[in-house]
């Protein structure tokens, strides 16, 4: 009886002892902080445990790859904003060694160079009689499109652009490819655009595709260049306001434009009161300095600045054309042609000049395009206006962006008034410093100065 009872004390001290050990040892491990838990609920435990460490791995790695994209974007910002600071120091440097007239007027220009155009808008075109280059005046305009353009919209990360005029016109269409280029080159993404139409169900389903676009302070609101302010169509606008309002907490930005001549200059603050109200969310670019100073006038609560035609952004344009005719005259015939019968009267040409005249308003390009984008058919029709241009050696146009893609492309060119006089003011701005370029108030002195520009294109052609 004693040994029975020994040896069941004995066996209950031996399992005692092995279970003490069994929770020393989950002790060690971590898995048991209270002694008195039993297995049974440690290793109930060991799972959860184990989810948890997991999650919290993977919300460290998801942390830590937010962290990388985040610093890779922010690199990314930097380095393109480097490039285009080195691009704009680059175009300043050229610029200075191009223009070292005398050593009075070093100091003007390198002032000139270092000045802030969006602070001092009104020395935007000191430079330009001191060019007598096309690539001069090429360079000189894509300076100031990035010093201003870099300032203006650089900081936002989208864009709709309103108001394009989607016409045969080759002048309209160059003016999108240049905005177009620029934006990309600012990293500004285009998500939206309304155009003229001349369907009212077309800009109805514009209307409503840019007005379901998410607002944003990231937005800027983009008014296409090129137009006449003051001589908005109507459906200009009514869809402007529409615009305007919906997009209340974005900036209002005008690519450069010119004011229309036509009518007293009640009716163009008339057409133009809408813009008084955007003031300081409002930017307005004017293209010559006629337009510029009429606007600072009759608006000096907006910003108002003074800024090269938008087209400039395409650069030089090198064709491969070979010249069929000697003088090509691309003669406005639309609503803005002059209307004295005296511009209609065309002068006689040497019987050895081959010469052509003809408006670039094609019916044939407007209604045969490839691609289905309205972008596809505005790229396209600005290339067949560069195209048109290689027709011949010397250009006469009373169409404004006849002269400027002449000077695009390098083209001896004469610029004539249309009735709103727009070739005038720009010229006088921006492009009579250029020994290849010439205005004429008439057709004869149009025709006289082009054969002279032959004659000088035709020696150095020889020389070659």
């Amino acid at each position: 009886m004693d040994m029975q009872y020994g040896t069941s004390k004995q066996h209950e001290v031996r399992q005692a002892q092995l279970q003490l050990q069994r929770l020393r040892r989950l002790e060690v491990r971590g898995t048991n902080k209270n002694p008195n838990c039993s297995i049974e609920t440690t290793s109930r435990r060991k799972p959860a445990r184990r989810l948890r460490r997991r999650i919290g791995l993977l919300i460290l790695l998801f942390g830590t790859t937010v962290l990388y994209f985040a610093y890779f974007q922010a690199y990314k910002t930097v380095q393109s904003t480097i490039q285009r600071q080195h691009k704009i120091a680059n175009l300043a440097r050229t610029q200075m060694r191009a223009v070292t007239d005398t050593r009075n007027t070093d100091q003007e220009i390198r002032t000139f160079l270092q000045a802030d155009l969006v602070e001092h808008p009104n020395m935007a075109d000191f430079l330009s009689p001191k060019l007598t280059s096309a690539e001069e005046v090429i360079n000189e305009a894509q300076r100031i499109h990035s010093m201003v353009f870099q300032n203006l919209i650089g900081k936002y990360k989208r864009a709709v652009i309103i108001c394009i005029f989607n016409a045969p016109n080759k002048g309209d269409n160059a003016i999108l490819v240049a905005e177009l280029a620029l934006l990309q080159q600012l990293g500004v993404t285009v998500v939206g655009t309304f155009e003229y139409t001349f369907s009212k169900n077309a800009n109805a389903k514009q209307r409503m595709n840019l007005l379901s676009i998410p607002r944003g302070r990231d937005l800027v609101v983009l008014v296409g260049g090129g137009g006449y302010l003051g001589a908005f169509p109507k459906i200009c606008r009514n869809n402007l306001k529409i615009f305007i309002n919906y997009f209340q907490e974005s900036e209002l930005i005008f690519f450069p434009n010119s004011v229309s001549f036509l009518g007293p200059p009640e009716a163009i603050l008339a057409s133009s009161a809408l813009l008084a109200g955007y003031k300081k969310r409002c930017t307005i670019t004017l293209r010559d300095r006629w337009s510029y100073k009429w606007f600072v006038k009759h608006f000096p609560a907006n910003r108002i600045l003074l800024v090269p035609d938008i087209a400039f952004a395409i650069g030089s344009v090198k064709t491969i054309q070979v010249p069929t005719y000697d003088i090509l005259w691309v003669k406005r015939n639309d609503w803005e042609a002059q209307k004295d019968k005296k511009y209609k009267r065309i002068p006689p040409f040497p019987p050895n000049v081959t010469f052509i005249i003809e408006d670039w308003d094609n019916n044939w390009i407007f209604r045969k395009l490839p691609g289905k984008r309205f972008v596809e058919q505005m790229q396209f029709r600005a290339w067949v206006g560069f195209g048109i241009l290689g027709k011949a050696r010397v250009i006469i146009s009373d169409r404004l962006h006849a002269h400027i893609m002449s000077v695009l492309a390098g083209k001896p060119n004469v610029v004539m008034n249309s009735s709103t006089r727009k070739g005038e003011h720009y010229y006088n701005t921006w492009t009579a410093g250029i020994t290849n370029t010439r205005f004429a108030e008439t057709n004869e002195q149009a025709v006289e100065q082009a054969l002279q520009l032959l004659e000088t294109n035709l020696q150095k052609s020889n020389n070659y």
